[in-house]
């Protein structure tokens, strides 16, 4: 009787775990590759274990073709949240890797770190701000149809993260007009935060992401780049994400007046 119960609870586990593999198999991995499915098995666990993340209103990432994704940042958890289900819409269930500006530093992490962020197409950049390989990098991707995730805030929102959003860094600005791909906001409420880079990996949380439309920038293409220009359309982008989590934004400081 005990042999034949632990056989039956064996063998329903082994089918569980081929039914499981199966489905996530099913789920196809497109240009992202196997590193990337791997990835996405390891959000997925997370999401099933630690997180449950609830979308609001209509998925807006395109199923095809390049897109830059902004999003508040209040947590290192962020990415991994973004690409929950981000194909939840598509007609044709595949993954699509958004690739990240990351500071350069976790690419000189060894190990596992390092090779989420070579795996997810994350693109190292210096803090410094004055980076013109990134750029040219990130434009590269955005030419060749794929997606880009950006935090225009710069780093994480521990200040105001309820209540204000930072200001923008006018490098969003910049590389959305010049591509001229969609701008897609999505506020992530309710992020998991912590101390840890890496405890906070392991914290409950139910999470909400906000999506919004497809930002509309033509008014402002085909004008000469100024930075008063970017500065306006960086507000126009941070003031159109704050509305989705229903908080203020802090605007871009504007140049000084040049005296007559």
């Amino acid at each position: 009787m005990g042999d034949s119960v632990t056989m039956l609870l064996v063998c329903a586990g082994l089918a569980m775990l081929l039914a499981g593999c199966a489905a996530a198999w099913g789920i196809r991995q497109g240009r992202a590759g196997w590193r990337a499915w791997v990835c996405y098995q390891i959000a997925r666990v997370h999401r099933s274990l630690l997180v449950s993340v609830e979308h609001i209103g209509t998925c807006t990432i395109p199923e095809a073709g390049p897109a830059i994704i902004v999003s508040n940042h209040t947590s290192p958890v962020d990415p991994v949240l973004l690409w929950a289900r981000h194909f939840i819409h598509f007609r044709r269930p595949h993954l699509r890797v958004i690739g990240y500006l990351t500071a350069r530093e976790y690419f000189e992490l060894p190990g596992f770190v390092n090779w989420v962020c070579r795996a997810m197409e994350c693109i190292p950049v210096d803090r410094n701000g004055r980076d013109m390989q990134s750029v040219r990098q990130a434009l590269e991707r955005l030419k060749q149809g794929r997606l880009l995730g950006l935090f225009p805030e710069g780093r994480l929102n521990e200040e105001t993260p309820n209540d204000r959003l930072l200001a923008g860094d006018t490098g969003v600005a910049w590389l959305a007009l010049k591509a001229a791909v969609p701008v897609i906001p999505i506020f992530i409420q309710n992020a998991p935060r912590s101390g840890s880079m890496v405890w906070v990996f392991f914290r409950r949380a139910r999470v909400r992401l906000i999506f919004g439309q497809p930002l509309d920038l033509t008014p402002w293409q085909g004008r000469r780049s100024s930075p008063e220009l970017l500065a306006e359309v960086t507000d126009h982008i941070m003031g159109s994400l704050a509305r989705l989590g229903g908080i203020g934004y802090t605007p871009c400081a504007r140049p000084p007046a040049q005296s007559a």
